[in-house]
Order: structure tokens, then C-alpha cells, then sequence
């Protein structure tokens, strides 16, 4: 639903998430592309990110059921992969809506309506979900014993590829190695995700996976300056008032003015996404300028501390981006001990988006 009244909007350059695609293309060249739109895109909006990189990708993945028939409903042809477990419930959807499933458990083999085209999911070490690589032979088996169904790829997903050099890295590699050796037939073997892509030179077998890589980020603390964050997040002030040495700020009154100077409003808090663990920590830019976050951060505020400046309200102030000096989700992660994904999935539907195609 669009908000008529937005006290904040995130500024979403579409063109900026196509460079970042080509420019992982560039890396792994040859390989088919996965686009992972998983959580509305990770709050980049699935629908219309999937639309502008429709021409330029392979494949697209949700979590869930609901989530791909959403791109189908917004008019996304290609093939979409389901990441999350088949149900009872769901099997008539993967037909309806001509999606792809992910078996990973021999009862789903049971689950699925005839013609159903599936991927294999073998659980080389993420502990998630999936086959155990010992089952492969087996789940073969299983594979032609249930040819109603369209086994079109088989994949497994790293656990610790989010920076580079991680030995786990190249074990589970060499089990989904000798997974895919029962599966010479599948058409489609993957298994990079976006840390494995950036951080790692092997074999990437047919396709690569990309969902954080594509808005701009790694998935780990590894920041790679060829890849551009494609969401700024801005508000304005409510209201700048001065404020005296020593006078409290917010809930629990954590923060005390240091100095006489000027205290700014804006109107986003934790219901827009910012988290608490930012409180005192966060830094705004506003006028070129990177200000304190001050006090708790509540639900719909945080204040500023301006110091000596007096910046009219209604200013423009960038929580999050990273360009012109503004923080980036990596800063936000790093002082708030979370990481990218959290903090670009928390941001609410009460933050207006509004796209640019250059």
C-alpha cells in the first residue's frame, strides 16, 4: 500500500542494481544468474526489481510460495525457484504458477502434483535444510523412481563464504562435488551464493546465486567497492530546538547534552526499521555533514545533536546509503552487531519507495 503522507522514503537506483549484476557477470563469466528476491528484495521491492532485471538474469528465487506468486502476479516470466519446503497445501501453486521446487526431504517427492519441476537441495554443511550428501545415491533412486516429477537442478548453499579464506569454504565445495556425481543429467548444478561469488576463486559450476550482491553488498564484513548500494534512505527534520548542557534525551534518559547547542527531530524510529542497538551509536548526514544520533532510539523519532549549527527544520537527512559520506548498511551492521541482511530486511513498509532508472 503507498503512503500518501511518508515521513521518510528509500531512494531505489535500478540501474545501479543492473551494474552490480554486470559486474558479478564480469567475474563469473559464463555463468547463468540466479537473482535471489527473497523479503520483498530485501525491502528493495521484489516485483519492480525483478521487472527491471528480467532481461538480464536466468532465474529469480523467493522463500516461499506466496512470495513468487507475486512476481508472477507483477508479470515476471522467468523461471522462479522456491527455496522453502513444499506442502500439502502449496502443491497445486507450483503448478498454477509454473514455479520450480526444492525438494530436500524424501516426503516431498510424495507431496508434489505430477509435472512439477523441481531442485535437489543437499545440505553439504549450512545445517539448515537438505539431503545429507551420504543420502546421494539414494535420493537418485528416489529421483527416477518418481519421473511424474521434472528434476531440472540440484544445489546445496555455503555457510561460511561471507569473507574469504574459511577452510569450510572449500570442504563443503568438495562435497557438493561428489554430491552431483550421482546427478550428471540435471541440467543445472549451483551452489555460490553472493560471498562465495566475491570472495572466492573455484568453480562455480552452471549458475551463481546473488541476492545482497546485486542491492550493493557483500554478506560479510569483506566490503568490495566495485559493488554500489543501490538504496538511500532519507527523512527531514520534524523540529530543531535548542537544548541545554546537561538537559536528558529520550527514554531512560542515556543521553545528557554535553554542551549548550541545538537538538534535531526526525521522524523514523524503530517502526521504520532503525534498530534500538543504534542508539547513541548511528550517525546522520545532513548538509554534508555527519551528526550524532543521540538517546534511544524510539519508535517513531531519533534525535540529533547538532552542536552549534543551527540547521532549519525541514533539512534532508540521509540515514543510510553511503554516498556523499553517509552511512552505509555496513557501518549500521558493524555498530549495531547485526549484519547487512537484518539490517536492509528491517526496514518497514511505513519507508516510502521511490524508484530511479539512472
Amino acid at each position: 500500500m503507498k503512503n500518501h503522507f511518508p515521513n521518510s522514503y528509500a531512494e531505489i537506483e535500478l540501474n545501479t542494481i543492473l551494474e552490480n549484476i554486470n559486474t558479478l557477470k564480469k567475474r563469473l563469466p559464463g555463468k547463468k544468474v540466479l537473482s535471489v528476491v527473497k523479503c520483498d528484495a530485501y525491502r528493495h521491492g521484489a516485483v519492480r526489481v525483478s521487472k527491471h532485471l528480467e532481461e538480464h538474469v536466468d532465474w529469480f528465487a523467493t522463500a516461499n510460495v506466496d512470495e513468487a506468486i507475486q512476481l508472477r502476479m507483477g508479470g515476471v516470466k522467468k523461471p522462479v525457484l522456491v527455496f522453502g519446503v513444499p506442502r500439502y497445501e502449496t502443491a497445486a501453486a507450483y503448478q498454477t504458477h509454473n514455479l520450480t521446487a526444492t525438494i530436500s526431504h524424501k516426503t516431498h517427492f510424495d507431496i508434489l502434483m505430477d509435472s512439477t519441476r523441481y531442485h535437489l537441495n543437499f545440505d553439504t554443511g549450512m545445517g539448515r535444510l537438505g539431503f545429507d550428501p551420504s543420502e546421494a545415491e539414494e535420493v537418485r533412486q528416489l529421483a527416477v523412481m518418481h519421473q511424474r516429477l521434472v528434476c531440472s537442478g540440484i544445489y546445496s548453499h555455503f555457510a561460511t563464504a561471507d569473507d574469504p579464506g574459511h577452510p569450510f569454504v572449500t570442504e563443503q565445495h568438495n562435497r557438493f562435488k561428489e554430491v552431483i556425481k550421482y546427478f550428471a543429467e540435471v541440467p543445472l548444478k549451483h551452489m555460490s551464493n553472493t560471498g562465495a561469488s566475491t570472495n572466492y576463486d573455484f568453480d562455480h559450476f552452471d549458475m551463481f546465486r546473488t541476492g545482497l550482491g546485486m542491492l550493493g553488498y557483500n554478506s560479510g564484513e569483506t566490503r568490495h567497492d566495485w559493488l554500489k548500494p543501490a538504496l538511500t534512505w532519507k527523512s527531514r527534520l520534524a523540529q530543531v530546538r535548542p537544548i541545554k548542557k546537561g538537559k536528558p534525551v529520550s527514554y531512560t534518559s542515556s543521553w545528557k547534552a554535553t554542551e549548550d547547542g541545538w537538538l534535531a527531530t526526525i521522524p523514523v524510529g524503530y517502526g521504520d526499521g532503525v534498530p534500538r542497538s543504534l542508539s547513541n551509536r548511528l550517525k546522520v548526514l545532513i548538509n554534508g555533514k555527519l551528526y550524532p544520533q543521540v538517546g534511544n532510539v524510539t519508535m517513531d523519532y531519533i534525535m540529533v545533536f547538532l552542536g552549534q549549527d543551527k540547521v532549519p527544520a525541514d533539512s534532508e537527512a540521509t540515514l543510510l546509503g553511503g554516498k556523499e559520506g553517509a552511512w552505509n548498511a555496513y557501518d549500521w551492521a558493524e555498530h549495531g552487531n547485526t549484519n547487512v541482511h537484518e539490517v536492509l530486511t528491517n526496514i518497514t513498509p511505513r519507508v516510502e519507495k521511490v524508484y530511479t532508472d539512472f
